[in-house]
């Protein structure tokens, strides 16, 4: 999809192109590129691997003839990320049974800007996710934080297939675990695009939080950052996680309205003939 060469737009296309990225691992040239968004088809039945990536405001009609009608009639949940500064409608979106979730913050910087001293914390080892059980592990270490028992279950899904292809087949995910006495503790992600590193997939086990270790993880990845050849690093983060983010040379450049939809139990949308068809206008396939 076309974009500017602003900060803002560096950080959408990289969320862009890693979610048509995972999507595809899974279920090849489903993901559909359509007039203003991205609409990726995983194939499971998840919110964290079925997302739409929009640039533009769309009538509510469009969005659901093109996206909701889509995951409605395969009953799966999807995830909306707006990047566009013109908001959309939130009223009519509850109505399409969208709901909208805390904003996050777009973060973006020049590589050789970035400076963070790396801390040392006692019984805490990070290291990159190179073998078939660290991806299993990884993949069930982000399970155990979610909040419905399907969205596990599915995560769980995605790294066990993850884990069973080739290391070249996914060789732009690069994961890291976080150990602390011996124990996995948390998890981080970077994605590489064309134009930037994205850091993904930040999270600690609620029970280890408090402890510096998701800060000490993310100056971790911010050194690896800063020995790739990558000229740019972009990230989305909640607002009140911005000050380590601009501490270590990150600048915001926008906010990113994020929308869940889920499905209702024993119901579906009802789907055009012309979505059944396929006959919708869309592009190309994704890559």
């Amino acid at each position: 999809m076309k974009y500017s060469l602003s900060a803002k737009n560096l950080v959408c296309r990289n969320l862009e192109n890693k979610a048509g990225y995972c999507a595809d691992l899974l279920n090849p040239k489903q993901s559909k590129e359509i007039t203003g968004l991205l609409r990726t088809d995983s194939g499971l039945l998840s919110s964290r691997f079925n997302q739409v990536v929009s640039n533009s405001v769309m009538q509510p009609r469009i969005l659901q003839r093109f996206v909701v009608d889509y995951f409605a009639e395969r009953h799966s949940p999807f995830s909306l990320w707006h990047c566009a500064s013109k908001p959309l409608d939130d009223q009519a979106l509850e109505a399409l049974n969208l709901k909208r979730l805390a904003p996050q913050i777009a973060v973006a910087a020049e590589v050789k800007q970035l400076a963070t001293e790396e801390k040392k914390i006692e019984g805490l080892e990070i290291n990159p996710v190179t073998t078939a059980e660290g991806i299993l592990a990884f993949g069930e270490l982000i399970a155990q934080m979610q909040e419905c028992p399907r969205e596990s279950a599915q995560i769980k899904k995605f790294y066990q297939q993850l884990s069973e292809l080739p290391e070249h087949k996914h060789s732009r995910l690069k994961l890291f675990l976080a150990e602390f006495q011996g124990k996995a503790v948390a998890t981080g992600t970077l994605f590489s695009s064309a134009d930037s590193l994205g850091f993904y997939d930040l999270a600690t086990l609620p029970e280890y939080r408090g402890r510096g270790i998701g800060s000490t993880l993310l100056q971790h990845l911010i050194n690896e950052v800063l020995h790739s050849h990558h000229k740019h690093a972009v990230a989305l983060v909640g607002e009140d996680q911005q000050d380590i983010w601009l501490n270590a040379g990150f600048y915001a450049v926008g906010e990113v309205a994020h929308y869940e939809f889920t499905p209702e139990r024993g119901s579906a949308h009802i789907v055009s003939d012309e979505a059944q068809n396929g006959d919708l206008g869309e592009g190309r396939q994704s890559a």
